[in-house]
């Protein structure tokens, strides 16, 4: 993938799953703790994590996966909503600034859409984005967050959907990552595959590949 500095790959195969725990898919980084409700089923290609709005999964805080604006960073996950909209906030991915501390990137669907609200964490405070497009109920989306010392990204399906320039640094992310949900906090009810998480900033093009070669071109 180029330049793209890839430091985590959960693909939840069964190869990688041990019990209550996903392995890193390169066997370079943390493994992933899954909470009881979470299950593995069949997924895209192989297996993925099946979400039930209560629990979720963590992976603990760890140096490799400190997240800097100042180098670029980039999350990316493909996940399936299984429940229309009730009301709630529901959770996708959470990351603190630190352990026990404050958000400092968060991706939840809203209330009463299935389209996706997204943080960040900077030095006067949250700043946030909101994807145009609604993730489909029953089919695989693509998502991909990225950061830059320009602004912060959100792509639908290898496609940038919106994104703002940043005009105060982002606070870097050291605490743990939580998908699903964030701890007291519902979560998204459906799958995810394959996440991803990139030390460094991606490229329209790079960012495509993710998401599928088989996505139509428009």
């Amino acid at each position: 993938m180029g330049g793209a500095m890839l430091i985590a790959h959960w693909t939840f195969d069964n190869g990688t799953i041990d019990g209550r725990s996903a392995a890193e898919a390169r066997g370079a980084g943390p493994a992933m703790a899954l909470d009881e409700s979470v299950t593995v089923v069949p997924g895209r290609d192989g297996e993925a994590l099946s979400f039930d709005g209560m629990g979720g999964a963590v992976v603990p805080s760890s140096p490799q996966l400190v997240l800097n604006q100042m180098f670029g960073y980039a999350i990316a996950f493909h996940a399936r909503v299984a429940q229309e909209p009730d009301g709630e906030w529901r959770g996708l991915f959470y990351k603190p600034v630190g352990e026990n501390d404050a958000r400092s990137i968060g991706i939840w669907l809203y209330p009463d859409t299935t389209q996706l609200r997204v943080q960040l964490f900077t030095v006067e405070g949250p700043e946030y984005i909101d994807s145009r497009a609604s993730l489909p109920v029953g089919a695989w989306t693509h998502v991909t967050f990225a950061v830059d010392r320009n602004g912060m990204h959100l792509y639908i399906d290898g496609r940038l959907d919106t994104g703002i320039p940043l005009e105060h640094e982002v606070v870097p992310a050291y605490g743990p990552i939580y998908l699903g949900s964030e701890p007291g906090k519902p979560g998204f009810v459906g799958l995810m595959d394959d996440v991803q998480v990139y030390a460094s900033a991606l490229s329209p093009g790079e960012v495509r590949d993710l998401a599928g070669p088989d996505l139509p071109i428009e």
